[in-house]
């Protein structure tokens, strides 16, 4: 069953750091995917512990913030705004520094995936800014990603999961559309939304649930879904892990396509992008 979660309404817990929210996990929802929002207060740093987990932590909101990467040894410093952050695989660590503003994190850990071929046998994690990112856009140009974390757009080594920002025009959808395993893996998906702005809905097989900014949509593997926008349109983050699964699209052929911004096919028509 679809589950919509109010970020908001989960309890903060103090860290010595400032707090943290923890939304899915093992305790909480029974997914392999933790997921929290954690908050670093002026002057405090949070710190990443290496594990044997791979870890994304993006900076939701927060100005002059330092953030550090540390991979076999060797240390790297950023200085950074919102809307960044770090990819780290299993051994790497990293740091969030708050200046003079509290910084706000979406932190999110997932298993090691190893049974998909072609995986980088020693990847490697890395800094990210979502604006240098090549983004994609849909056939009808109402929708537009921008993978943080995707074997396939050649940022990552590994198919442990695809992360990355989704938006939406206003009154802009998704095909309806289910998840499942692939022939190459024997784990069951994870998939949420994460709607930082906006309002609409999702569909399921028998009704609609509301959606808006701080809700954390969670959606098993199996089940058919739609979202939809309001007039405001959405943005928000999007989740799937592992990067090993298949999708089936039910009576809407322009919306299984995605074409690369900025580019240019030769017609005027930017180039398809090529996936699995």
């Amino acid at each position: 069953m679809i589950q919509v979660i109010d970020v908001a309404s989960r309890t903060p817990a103090p860290t010595p750091d400032g707090n943290v929210r923890t939304i899915l996990g093992a305790a909480e929802t029974g997914t392999r995917v933790s997921v929290a929002v954690r908050q670093v207060d002026p002057g405090r740093t949070y710190r990443v512990e290496p594990g044997d987990r791979t870890q994304v932590v993006y900076v939701l909101e927060g100005s002059d913030v330092t953030l550090t990467h540390t991979r076999r040894g060797n240390t790297t410093e950023h200085k950074s705004q919102r809307r960044v952050g770090v990819y780290l695989e299993p051994g790497e660590s990293a740091a969030v520094t708050a200046s003079s503003t509290p910084v706000k994190l979406f932190v999110v850990t997932v298993p090691k995936h190893t049974g998909r071929p072609g995986a980088d046998p020693s990847p490697a994690g890395y800094f990210f800014e979502e604006s240098r990112l090549r983004s994609l856009v849909d056939e009808r140009q109402i929708r537009e990603r921008t993978f943080w974390v995707n074997k396939e757009t050649g940022l990552s080594g590994a198919w442990d999961l695809q992360i990355g920002r989704m938006q939406y025009a206003p009154r802009a959808y998704s095909p309806r559309h289910v998840h499942y395993a692939s022939k190459t893996s024997s784990v069951t998906p994870e998939h949420f939304y994460f709607i930082e702005k906006g309002t609409g809905e999702v569909k399921h097989d028998t009704g609609t649930l509301p959606v808006g900014p701080g809700s954390l949509v969670l959606i098993p593997a199996g089940e058919w879904h739609q979202l939809l926008a309001s007039e405001t349109g959405f943005d928000y983050i999007e989740f799937q892990a592992p990067f090993d699964f298949t999708t089936t699209m039910d009576h809407d052929p322009q919306g299984k396509n995605w074409y690369i911004k900025g580019t240019d096919d030769g017609t005027g028509r930017p180039k398809l992008w090529v996936q699995s």
